[in-house]
């Protein structure tokens, strides 16, 4: 029993017949191109070929009958049958004339496809060499006369002038016989459509070779792209094309778009998955609060007010949790080719103190400045607030009270734009650091309620630098403080 095909496979066979399509329509085009290309060249050279021939032929056949004509000129009377023999004998030889030293027959001079016949002056023939006869024309002197039919030619005729008198003493036609011309035409015609039709099929087979070999890159890149229809979630490849030309191109800017839109997907689900992990402890919180006052809480005052306030710490918690992970996943999608990425260094980090001296009045804070007014870094001015926000915040949580102290220092290099923040703060251990910059990650675990935070401003931190091409580091001793060491490329 036959079985019936699944739309899918249907899809495949119409894509691969539309595949074999194309290459044929290439192969067919190549032909067509080649079939006009050489019929032109066939043509072209058929014509010139025939032309050239023609005209070589009539120009013999009129040095022929100079040659004769200036043999029978010799004549002071009107050639007739009688005086005729004195120029030519019946041997059927031309008696050579001033310019020529020996004497040569008639034939050995026209050759054996030309006939000449010699008329009298009242045009009546005296000598053919030539059992044909066409009668007297009366065409004009050298005038070209084309017979066609059985017997294929040309015929001229000319007058005979005396060289003594200079008048007219008789007429000589020539008829050239073009029957071997035209089996040579032929011959020659019958070669080139014979080679046009070899050239065609070669071309068809070449055609169809150089467009399968073309197609092999687009095939590759078909391939990778059913791939990744088939199974949309798996891990994308990216599509190797090495040729140099548009295809290579075309392969390139897929794998970029794909990469772009991996990342996307890859953001969206480390979004979600983030977010709902760390809402889960603070929801469940608020849940058992609402219960308790559902209960009976609702009318205990110590409870409601108790209740009240942690629900407000827990909501406030989320909320800043989540505009701390929309600001991250903000930050995936920087686009480095932006003209605005042009960022004052000194007066962002100036502004930065002012408001920080103004938030957190029982802080001493100072700016060191080792570079010009002019520095600027390749990065937005609002994502180099935020990283400058996010490091005097958390200078401000892990400094003990008898130590409020922190120092923001602007220096460069040849390459960056370099910024620290340093604190006296608790400092963090070697463990931890190496910890630090992990999503929801936050050292001295014990100290994590008093402190609050929800232990993604470090990610954001080093996302932020990653994205910028810049570099994020970090110095710090247990009891003596830290210092975070912020590095973003110079703008050009």
């Amino acid at each position: 029993m036959k079985k019936n095909k699944t739309p899918k496979e249907i899809e495949n066979t119409n894509e691969s017949s539309s595949k074999r399509s194309i290459m044929l329509r290439w192969a067919f085009a190549n032909t067509v191109f080649c079939f006009i290309t050489f019929t032109v060249f066939a043509v072209v050279i058929y014509q010139a070929t025939i032309t050239t021939f023609i005209n070589e032929e009539k120009n013999v056949v009129l040095n022929s009958m100079t040659n004769i004509e200036s043999v029978l000129s010799e004549a002071k009377e009107p050639l007739t049958s009688e005086t005729l023999h004195q120029y030519i004998d019946y041997t059927a030889t031309i008696k050579p004339g001033n310019h020529s030293s020996e004497e040569q027959t008639l034939m050995s001079m026209i050759g054996s496809r030309k006939a000449f016949y010699i008329y009298d002056v009242d045009k009546h023939l005296l000598y053919s060499t030539h059992p044909r006869s066409f009668g007297f024309m009366n065409l004009k002197n050298n005038e070209i006369k084309q017979f066609d039919g059985k017997n294929p030619g040309f015929l001229v005729e000319r007058e005979i002038v005396s060289k003594s008198t200079g008048k007219v003493i008789g007429y000589l036609q020539a008829f050239y016989d073009l029957t071997s011309y035209h089996k040579v035409s032929n011959l020659l015609l019958i070669s080139l459509l014979v080679l046009e039709v070899v050239a065609l099929i070669i071309a068809q087979i070449i055609g169809y070779f150089m467009a399968h070999y073309f197609m092999r890159p687009l095939e590759k890149l078909h391939k990778g792209m059913q791939e990744v229809a088939e199974d949309p979630t798996g891990e994308f490849k990216p599509i190797e094309i090495k040729t140099g030309d548009e295809i290579e191109e075309l392969a390139h800017v897929y794998n970029e778009m794909m990469m772009k839109t991996n990342a996307y997907v890859e953001q969206q689900k480390r979004f979600v998955s983030d977010v709902s992990h760390e809402l889960r402890t603070p929801l469940a919180v608020l849940d058992g609060h609402i219960n308790l006052l559902n209960r009976w809480g609702k009318n205990d005052a110590e409870i409601l007010d108790e209740s009240l306030q942690a629900s407000q710490f827990e909501i406030s918690r989320m909320k800043k949790m989540l505009e701390e992970m929309l600001a991250l996943a903000r930050l995936e999608n920087v686009d480095l080719s932006s003209s605005e990425l042009d960022c004052d260094v000194v007066k962002v980090c100036k502004h930065a103190v002012k408001n920080f001296a103004l938030v957190r009045q029982e802080f001493e804070i100072e700016l060191i400045q080792k570079v010009s007014e002019e520095t600027r870094a390749k990065i937005y001015p609002n994502h180099y607030e935020q990283a400058l926000s996010i490091l005097l915040d958390n200078a401000a949580k892990y400094s003990p009270d008898d130590r409020k102290s922190v120092i923001i220092t602007i220096d460069e290099d040849e390459e960056y734009v370099i910024t620290k923040v340093s604190d006296k703060g608790i400092g963090i251990s070697k463990e931890d650091i190496q910890h630090l910059f992990e999503r929801f990650f936050r050292a001295d675990k014990a100290r994590n309620r008093d402190i609050g935070g929800t232990g993604l401003g470090l990610s954001i931190m080093a996302r932020l630098a990653e994205n910028y091409k810049g570099k994020i580091e970090v110095e710090s001793e247990l009891g003596v403080g830290s210092t975070f060491i912020l590095k973003i490329p110079k703008l050009d």
